[in-house]
């Protein structure tokens, strides 16, 4: 799984992975199950919990934890088939036009996507550091020293990833099951919570916290040797680990009126373990999103080596992590929600039923794919804002209106396949 010292600064960026690089499935389960620990998920259960209470809330997790595994599941195996990265598959949907463009929307998602999560990360842990030790640091600069390290995580490519997503899940389960058998101490239980979050909103959200890495999966996917394997792991990491990590996030966090698990753990005195846990959380899901974007950089710009690009996005991260980006983390997620699972639909549905070019660039652009990615994020917005509505989930409208416009469109000009 590991890249040659040669390609390196390459990263099979713009060629497929050669069959010395191929590995086992595993090795997906846990960079996926390892990213879905982190602080995002935590605030996420925590506030769909307290807008909706605990009994919907899972029903919430349960449902968008299996539409992000069917989706998961279908693009790492995209991956593992055709053993492109995203970037590439992008080219082969969109055309070499139209991928450009969905590749620069990736990449600058993906980076920003890595600011939040350091802002949040500064956010949490230094009220946490105060709680524990009294002493205050700038949020800011935790955010730095985190940029610096999922950079270094990123630079080591899937097998940075494996390592740390191998740790972080037992350690995760261990902190839980402690916190849970600790409870909340002298600290108040909820009664009651005010339902102001809506069921459709809830699923979208869930989705949109890893819709980013469904998207990105065949980056993982392509190191797979057998894409039913890849399909399996990145599908039980999502549609079976995701929800159970969900509820039990949101079970303490219910139970202790917290705003998140981090919160719970240093309630219960065990705050050291618990800011590991923030640590490793933050810089596996920072550093996945980091080296898709720096991928799809590299991809672009012939000029750009991996190491460059990576070191460069992690900066501009770390400049939005200033900002306070956890301020407008919940509206970036809905953001998400609605405009990533059509990128996925028609990646996943070229790759599956016209397959990649073997000789020969693709076409300039293929119209079909643009248009039914534009309207299915638009479809996905007007339903998330009540305007229109398929089965009321944003995330699930978005993709039931991109599948059929691609279907359609074609099956359409299916006698000439360069322009679909």
């Amino acid at each position: 799984m590991s890249e040659p010292t040669g390609f390196i600064a390459e990263g099979y960026a713009r060629r497929r992975v050669p069959d010395v690089q191929l590995g086992g499935a595993h090795r997906v389960f846990f960079i996926v199950a390892g990213s879905l620990c982190g602080l995002p998920g935590y605030v996420l259960a925590a506030q769909i919990v307290n807008g909706m209470g605990p009994r919907r809330a899972v029903y919430a997790f349960v449902v968008g934890g299996l539409l992000s595994g069917l989706l998961g599941a279908l693009s790492a195996y995209s991956g593992a088939r055709t053993r492109m990265n995203l970037a590439m598959l992008a080219d082969e949907a969109f055309g070499q036009v139209g991928g450009r463009i969905v590749k620069t929307v990736i990449a600058l998602s993906l980076i920003g996507w890595v600011g939040v999560i350091l802002s949040v990360l500064g956010s949490t842990a230094g009220a946490a550091i105060h709680s524990i030790y009294g002493v205050t640091f700038d949020s800011a600069w935790i955010g730095v020293i985190g940029a610096v390290a999922v950079t270094v995580v990123a630079l080591r490519g899937v097998t940075g990833l494996e390592h740390v997503g191998m740790l972080i899940a037992p350690l995760l389960l261990a902190l839980i099951a402690w916190t849970l058998y600790k409870g909340c101490g002298s600290s108040p239980v909820a009664t009651g919570v005010p339902g102001t979050l809506g069921f459709g909103a809830a699923v979208s959200a869930v989705v949109g916290e890893y819709v980013v890495g469904i998207v990105i999966q065949p980056d993982y996917g392509r190191f797979v040797r057998r894409p039913a394997g890849a399909g399996i792991a990145a599908g039980l990491a999502l549609g079976v680990a995701f929800p159970c990590i969900l509820t039990l996030a949101a079970i303490p966090t219910f139970n202790c009126r917290a705003h998140d698990l981090i919160e719970v753990m240093v309630l219960v005195g065990i705050g050291l373990p618990a800011l590991l846990l923030l640590v490793l959380g933050a810089g596996i899901d920072a550093s996945a999103c980091l080296y898709s974007g720096s991928l799809s950089l590299t991809n672009q710009v012939k000029r750009f080596k991996l190491p460059w690009a990576t070191a460069c996005s992690a900066a501009v991260g770390a400049a939005i992590a200033i900002l306070h980006a956890e301020q407008v983390f919940m509206p970036f997620l809905g953001i998400l929600g609605v405009a990533f699972p059509p990128v996925a639909a028609v990646t996943i549905l070229h790759t599956l039923r016209l397959g990649v070019s073997e000789n020969g660039a693709p076409p300039t652009v293929r119209p079909v794919a643009l248009l039914a990615w534009l309207l299915g994020s638009v479809t996905g917005y007007l339903t998330s804002h009540e305007y229109f509505a398929i089965t009321g989930i944003a995330s699930i409208d978005s993709v039931i209106v991109t599948a059929a416009l691609w279907l359609a469109g074609t099956a359409v000009t299916r006698r000439t396949p360069a322009v679909a």
